[in-house]
């Protein structure tokens, strides 16, 4: 074999393995493209120590978010229940008693602290401590009539001292006058003129807006400490005519204080 010969022959292998070499960049630079329009992800950075499959568990996790909700408060139910069953409780119990054919009841009890409900025209007011009763009195007898100038209206509790009206009111018992050490009388009144109540009823006659006034505390403008509703009675009594000396007794506990 001649030199000229040799170098030819390697010349040709030179081509082929340049051709070769050629073939596989043109593979290579497929292969990378085809790889890279399948890719559509964003490459994410991630901290030390955390692989991907931690990073994407992590992400797709939910989160819970604790929500704090006020108990409902008991209170306020069994405030408004209490409440509605005190107001159901203190209606006035408009206690009746029959004497002798007449029925008196209690309408209601007030405590005002001055004498304005039996001011007259020019009439002085006076602060203090005083009684108010109203009254709804019926005949509920079916044979006589009730002659109510024979009837006796009166107050009894331990906190009066009887004694003492005279001195501020002398001989007039319109609003407490002496009956024993802790009862007191006062004149059944008409709240239309202020006038005695003395007229008759008829069998099933029935009259209201009458009432009495007791001053609780003659000798001074303060509360009397020792007269409670809890501790007072009316008592009403026939003074005259027939069955004279009967009574009733109306208990006040109850009546609320308005």
């Amino acid at each position: 074999m001649t030199v000229r010969s040799r170098y030819r022959r390697v010349g040709t292998w030179l081509c082929v393995l340049a051709a070769l070499a050629m073939a596989a960049t043109v593979l290579a630079s497929c292969g990378g493209s085809g790889g890279g329009a399948q890719s559509t992800g964003t490459a994410t950075k991630l901290p030390p120590g955390v692989d991907e499959q931690e990073a994407t568990t992590e992400s797709t996790t939910p989160t819970t978010t604790e929500t704090s909700t006020p108990e409902s408060s008991g209170t306020g139910t069994a405030g408004t229940s209490q409440t509605s069953t005190e107001q159901t409780t203190s209606t006035t119990p408009k206690s009746a008693a029959d004497l002798v054919g007449g029925r008196f009841t209690a309408v209601s009890a007030t405590r005002p602290d001055s004498n304005k409900s039996v001011l007259s025209s020019g009439g002085r007011e006076v602060k203090g401590d005083y009684l108010e009763v109203e009254f709804a009195i019926m005949n509920a007898s079916t044979d006589h009539l009730v002659d109510l100038s024979e009837y006796s209206f009166r107050l009894t509790s331990p906190g009066i001292d009887a004694d003492a009206y005279e001195d501020y009111y002398g001989t007039t018992t319109t609003y407490g006058g002496y009956v024993d050490d802790d009862e007191i009388s006062a004149t059944l009144l008409s709240y239309e003129d202020l006038q005695a109540v003395t007229y008759k009823l008829k069998e099933l006659e029935s009259i209201d807006k009458v009432f009495v006034f007791f001053d609780l505390n003659p000798m001074s403008t303060g509360k009397n400490a020792g007269v409670t509703k809890d501790n007072t009675s009316l008592v009403i009594r026939k003074t005259s005519g027939t069955d004279y000396g009967e009574e009733v007794t109306i208990p006040l506990a109850g009546y609320p204080d308005s």
